[in-house]
């Protein structure tokens, strides 16, 4: 979790400077629920993955990253930048007909990057 609050305050950071040349960057999130460490090809020669493997030789890879057992509270965090029990989403999976979903007062990533022109 910890690595999801520096990596949104990264994230916002980079999003508010710019880009000197006014080329806005791609952003690529790989959000997998259950991936082990060594369940790559570039952790593991035993395991194939090709596409995830030049990715990584292309770009940064994060090592350390922190994440909830189950997908809704993973998945609030990204979206807020929040830990899932300051916005009410550490107990597991929103289920179909559960008639919640994220506190309206947060902003939420996809907001942001919207305003910077994505």
């Amino acid at each position: 979790m910890i690595y999801q609050a520096y990596f949104f305050s990264f994230l916002c950071f980079a999003l508010l400077t710019g880009d000197a040349v006014g080329q806005q960057p791609n952003i690529v999130f790989l959000l997998a629920d259950d991936l082990g460490y060594n369940d790559i090809g570039y952790h593991n020669p035993d395991i194939i993955t090709p596409n995830i493997d030049l990715m990584a030789s292309q770009g940064v890879i994060l090592e350390q990253s922190y994440v909830q057992p189950v997908c809704s509270p993973t998945r609030s965090a990204l979206l807020t930048g929040s830990y899932p029990f300051r916005i009410g989403r550490q107990n597991g999976p929103i289920s179909d007909n559960q008639p919640t979903g994220l506190t309206l007062d947060k902003t939420l990533l996809p907001e942001y990057l919207q305003d910077k022109g994505y």
